[in-house]
């Protein structure tokens, strides 16, 4: 019986192949500058800012001046304008003028929830941001799986001809052979999932960014950066500088000055009139002259109990709803920081041990077995076992690092600001309201 009866196809070994990735090297800063100049919902997040900007002005604005014109005193038995000295044409204008500082109020009002659009914005943008950064480590963890799966089709394909030859010589078994090659066939089950995972991910990208089509590149490969994280300090750092907090911090100010308009219902508006009277020469000769009429009237803000009362009581409840809202964003925040930060320290752990220890010896251990199979010392299940768990090992010391870069993503969008910024004092990356305003 001929050994090449039993052999993977080449077709399906090539399967094992690292892919030549199509395209330019996938930067994340350059991805997210992308993202932060085409991602159609921060765009969106932007003209809505903008648009809460241009009500402020509109909002301590007058109310509109009245234009008046008409006749009085017409006789319905002519409709002359001559036969009656009180017949007049008239026209006139009035001007309603709030009861002061109601404009003041209304104008800082609209202010202040420009400004928490702008920290909505904000928000879009670190969020946005993290949906980058978690894609792109979830590219990467699946790269890396691919690349971990091709060097472990590597070692089978060592493993099996090392049984070939032992059978070759009558000293191995037909089963090492089949089981290697199965085993072959599960690596290329694995690896047609992990590219069907890839598709996905790659669009989703590439919708993140704006685009629409998938991404296309390779990943950069990830060196975990080393960092000392106080807890205090980042929970501190989220309190102040995470734009969902500010942007309920700028709704608990806009209460306030709600509260304070409801009051100022209770005291009346005045509008300002004036009129001018023209009157014809009369048939029977005589030219009376024309009239000026100026006037001056109020609202009287008389409904207490159906209007005004139930004002003050909403703009209350208002300004206490935001406060609440800011209560329970500050805690969830500082709850996730504490419970990020020991997630990152103990990836941090496991990584160094899967770096330093597992895997070293693992590696280890497969040359050994390699070379005592050869010579019949070590049993084929044993050594295949062996490399299994290296698989293991392996695929789990990336998907660590790729879990770990997405919980320090996770806290830099919980904080608002990059991780290091603490030390270094360097600001969060550009998404601001300032950039909104462009």
């Amino acid at each position: 019986m001929k050994i090449t009866t039993f052999m993977v196809p080449v077709v399906l070994l090539a399967c094992l192949a690292v892919p030549a990735y199509a395209g330019d090297t996938l930067r994340l800063s350059d991805l997210l500058k992308e993202a932060r100049a085409k991602n159609p919902s921060l765009s969106a997040m932007q003209y809505r800012y903008r648009a809460a900007r241009e009500q402020v002005p509109q909002a301590g604005a007058l109310p509109d001046p009245m234009l008046m014109m008409g006749v009085q005193n017409l006789p319905v038995s002519s409709f002359e304008f001559d036969e009656d000295t009180m017949t007049q044409k008239m026209i006139g204008v009035s001007q309603t003028f709030p009861f002061f500082g109601k404009r003041g109020l209304k104008s800082k009002a609209a202010s202040l929830e420009a400004k928490a659009k702008g920290d909505d914005y904000r928000e879009t943008a670190l969020r946005l941001e993290q949906g980058v950064k978690t894609a792109y480590f979830r590219l990467y963890r699946i790269q890396k799986d691919l690349e971990v799966l091709e060097k472990t089709g590597s070692l089978l394909d060592s493993l099996k001809k090392i049984a070939q030859s032992r059978y070759s010589v009558g000293m191995g078994n037909m089963k090492d052979i089949i089981k290697t090659q199965l085993e072959q066939s599960l690596l290329i089950d694995k690896r047609l999932s992990l590219q069907k995972d890839e598709r996905t991910q790659r669009a989703e990208l590439g919708a993140l960014l704006g685009r629409g089509t998938p991404v296309e590149g390779a990943v950069e490969d990830i060196k975990p950066a080393v960092f000392e994280l106080d807890v205090k300090a980042l929970s501190d750092s989220a309190v102040e500088n995470r734009p969902e907090i500010a942007a309920a911090s700028e709704r608990i100010k806009k209460g306030e000055a709600m509260m304070s308009l409801a009051k100022k219902a209770y005291y009346p508006d005045f509008t300002v009139s004036a009129q001018y009277m023209e009157r014809d020469r009369q048939n029977n000769g005589v030219e009376p002259s024309d009239m000026v009429t100026a006037l001056v009237s109020i609202n009287l803000p008389i409904w207490r109990k159906a209007k005004l009362e139930p004002g003050v009581r909403e703009a209350a409840l208002v300004k206490s709803e935001a406060e609440e809202e800011k209560d329970a964003e500050a805690n969830e925040v500082k709850a996730e920081v504490g419970s990020l930060v020991e997630q990152v320290k103990k990836d941090d752990r496991m990584i160094k041990l899967y770096k330093d220890v597992v895997i070293p010896e693992a590696d280890e251990d497969i040359n050994a077995g390699l070379a005592g199979y050869e010579v019949g010392k070590v049993e084929y299940i044993d050594l295949l076992d062996s490399i299994r768990t290296l698989l293991d090992y392996q695929t789990e010391y990336y998907n660590r690092i790729a879990d770990r870069e997405t919980k320090v993503a996770d806290l830099e969008a919980a904080t608002g600001r990059p991780v290091d910024g603490l030390q270094t004092g360097r600001p969060a990356a550009a998404t601001g309201a300032s950039e909104a305003s462009k």
